[in-house]
């Protein structure tokens, strides 16, 4: 289905119906009436407005299709078929005549009772899909699964993922991380609404700087996937879609305060101002205030903050073959943290070790597309932004101070041959990245800019025929080719084939190559405030522009990919079963290492071998009516070559973890339990540490779990509010802080984080929505 991606723009015959949120924000390639070339097209419904994943769409007496994770379908024309119907498990029937529909179609099933004694057969959402479907190796999260975690950040929605694992953060910089596959965030892509997304200076936090309740919805794609965006998705792409103003709430309100001094605020508002514009709003405030120190070292166990981010969307559906969406985001993020006072013993340096971390951006995005092709199947659009991004941050002594200039091009077009068995794509993308940046006195400062192009081939066949078994088999080949000034150029094949024995089970196999540009400092921001310093050198044959001093080439890895989905019925209930089995081989490779002495960190670039094993196996099962339970199980292994000292296990990479969730889901009442449990982990060698320097840690961190809770209560159509608690088990790390007691002339090192550092604590909130 060669438009799926680019179908939600289109006019909906009712408004209240929300965007699917596999929207590809920036490919604007709109169909219209779709019934006088060949075939029928719509998108499915509940009366909730969420999409019936699975529906079938079939010709009375004839072949058929399923509607897929968005709610679209497209069922191909048959000669002397002129009417279809379709059916969803709990859903009544609907029957419909060709002759008789008014295009776009919206179509909505109502959930069918029957009475057997009392037992009513209902479908519901979870919140959370990895549907049997999607070419590709992708889970989904709505804005259903997003309610369940605190608030109110991005970052925080990965609280209850089983593929994206979440940091704790450490004291200075209170930055978090996420790990895919066994490896840090920086080899995911990030995008947004189908475009890079806060990266370059920004990327430290930029999880934190998109407000969770902005979010429509989450799509995790592992392994190789789409080149559209960019090669620079060595595990994987996280592409986060937000609220659209032709579907979104006229207004919106969520307060949030919790127990550990943090304060938000999120407001959202979308109104209709013409014909064809729709015009939306969004507004985020938020502050961290107290004086935590559990451990008495007299450092914040996290800084405080003042965060302030607005955003204006301007929206144009229309049916005169064009349509387009504009926005300007400006975000400021301010951080205060360090010592709260001088030791009263041992510090020679009476002024206290303070960091101050000031971020500013704004940022401007569009798309522009034309549908108005005689034939269907073809559409072209284009995607373009500028960005501007101002750091100013103090750790200690040290100063790091920076500006980011950034701008990109994206042009894409689809068509197909013969038929939709047979779909191609092709891109074109510019960027360009000017980087004015000093630390300690050391000038990182470069100029990037990179042009490329894509193309995708999809292969797609379907037995569906009434009297066979459902089987299907998609392939995709892809390859992009970029050429970085510095990095010289670099080729990106992909390899995508799903095949579908049966209609409840998908094996998909993936492999392909990627390659990022790293960004020296803040891809290692938590080693900025610590008494190292930052030395790196070539290793091999790349060398350094003499106009570019922080660049140190590009990082290139090779992944493959295995996974098996399955869904069952058991008790009359549905459940769901998915293994992954992944691995990510490294070329090229910044290797940040802190081992060889205590006075430097080094970053050099691989020479050897570098690779991540990583397995899961997940479960999801509605193990009584209204109660989900979710297991997950996680085995990494990751391993680098470092200068002298061979392949070693990466530090602060744990192999074994596991997940395991419980919720209720009632109309008025709903609540949710989750465990984390975390193995061991290797912590940096500390042999070289003096002995005068107390260091509490262990070589490798203990295993440990943890436990939150969230209650929802819904008072009525408009309202609800929430409560619960976090790390409910009391885990916390003492003495994170190395050297502590002497900031400044001592060793000092704050990395070694591996296990939470604010003890457990409650919060509440309340959501407004006006419809």
């Amino acid at each position: 289905m060669l438009f799926q991606p680019l179908l939600h723009l289109r006019p909906r015959l009712k408004r209240r119906h929300a965007l699917p949120v596999l929207t590809a924000f920036f490919i604007l390639t709109l169909l219209p009436s779709s019934d006088l070339y060949g075939q029928i097209q719509g998108q499915v419904f509940d009366s909730d407005d969420y999409p019936l994943t699975g529906a079938t769409v079939q010709w009375i007496g004839g072949g058929g299709t399923t509607v897929d994770t968005e709610g679209n379908f497209t069922l191909a024309d048959e000669d002397g078929q002129n009417t279809f119907r379709i059916s969803y498990l709990g859903f009544a029937t609907r029957e419909f005549m060709t002759d008789t529909l008014t295009f776009p179609l919206t179509i909505v099933l109502t959930e069918e009772g029957t009475s057997l004694g009392q037992v009513e057969v209902t479908a519901r959402d979870g919140g959370r899909a990895a549907s049997l479907l999607n070419d590709r190796n992708i889970e989904s999260i709505n804005s259903k699964e997003l309610r369940k975690a605190p608030c109110c950040s991005l970052a925080e929605s990965f609280e209850n993922s089983p593929v994206v694992d979440l940091t704790y953060g450490d004291p200075l910089t209170g930055r978090r991380e996420i790990q895919m596959l066994g490896l840090r965030g920086n080899y995911t892509m990030l995008t947004l609404e189908k475009r890079p997304m806060l990266d370059g200076l920004a990327s430290p936090f930029a999880l934190d700087l998109i407000p969770g309740p902005w979010v429509e919805g989450i799509q995790i794609g592992k392994g190789s996937g789409s080149l559209e965006s960019g090669a620079n998705g060595l595990t994987g792409q996280i592409n986060t879609e937000l609220i659209k103003p032709p579907h979104g709430p006229k207004a919106y309100v969520n307060l949030f305060g919790s127990s550990q001094g943090r304060g938000e605020v999120n407001l959202m508002g979308n109104t209709k101002i013409g014909k064809t514009l729709w015009l939306g709003g969004s507004a985020h405030g938020s502050f961290t205030e107290n004086k935590h120190d559990h451990d008495f070292d007299r450092f914040k166990d996290m800084p405080d903050r003042r965060t302030a981010v607005g955003l204006v969307r301007l929206f144009r559906q229309s049916t005169d073959n064009w349509e387009g969406q504009w926005n300007i985001l400006g975000a400021r993020d301010r951080r205060t943290g360090g010592q709260q006072d001088v030791h009263d013993h041992g510090q020679d340096v009476l002024d206290p070790y303070l960091i101050d971390q000031d971020n500013r951006r704004i940022e401007a995005w569009g798309k522009t597309g034309y549908y108005g092709f005689n034939k269907p199947w073809q559409s072209i659009g284009f995607i373009y932004s500028g960005s501007y991004h101002e750091l100013n941050n103090r750790y200690g002594l040290k100063l790091h101070e920076g500006e980011q200039k950034s701008g990109y091009f994206n042009a894409l077009y689809h068509t197909r041959i013969a038929n939709d068995n047979h779909r191609l794509s092709f891109g074109g993308t510019a960027r360009v990245d000017d980087f004015v940046e000093v630390f300690d006195e050391t000038d990182y400062s470069r100029s990037e800019n990179t042009i490329g192009a894509h193309g995708e081939y999809t292969y797609n066949w379907e037995e569906s025929r009434e009297g066979r078994d459902f089987k299907a088999l998609t392939v995709i080949l892809g390859l992009r080719a970029d050429h970085h000034n510095l990095g010289g150029t670099q080729l990106s094949p992909r390899l995508n084939v799903k095949y579908n024995p049966t209609e409840r089970s998908a094996v998909r196999l993936s492999m392909g190559r990627g390659w990022r540009s790293p960004n020296l400092l803040v891809d290692n921001l938590n080693w900025l405030p610590s008494s190292r310093t930052v030395t790196d050198r070539i290793v091999g044959a790349e060398a350094m522009d003499a106009d570019n001093p922080g660049f140190r080439g590009l990082e290139t890895a090779w992944n493959y990919g295995v996974n098996f989905t399955q869904d069952f019925f058991l008790g009359g209930r549905e459940g769901q079963i998915i293994v992954d089995l992944f691995r990510t081989d490294f070329q090229n490779q910044l290797i940040v290492d802190a081992e060889q002495d205590i006075e430097t960190l080094r970053i050099y670039q691989l020479d050897g071998k570098s690779f991540a094993n990583s397995f899961m196996v997940s479960g999801n099962y509605e193990i009584l009516p209204l109660i989900d339970i979710k297991l997950a199980y996680k085995y990494n292994d990751v391993r680098q070559t470092y200068d002298g000292e061979g392949l070693r296990e990466a530090p602060l990479t744990p192999k074994h973890r596991a997940l395991a969730t419980l919720g209720y889901d009632g109309a008025r009442f709903k609540a949710h339990l989750n465990y984390h449990w975390t193995g061991e982990q290797r912590l940096i060698d500390f042999d070289e540490i003096p002995d005068d320097i107390y260091v509490a840690h262990p070589q490798r961190s203990p295993a440990f779990g943890m436990l939150g809770i969230n209650l929802t209560y819904v008072a009525n159509a408009k309202t609800e509010f929430y409560a619960g608690g976090e790390n409910l088990t009391n885990r916390t790390q003492r003495d994170a802080i190395i050297g502590a007691w002497s900031p400044f002339d001592g060793y000092f090192d704050a990395t070694q984080v591996y296990q939470p550092l604010f003890q457990r604590r409650a919060y509440v909130g309340v959501r407004w929505t006006l419809e």
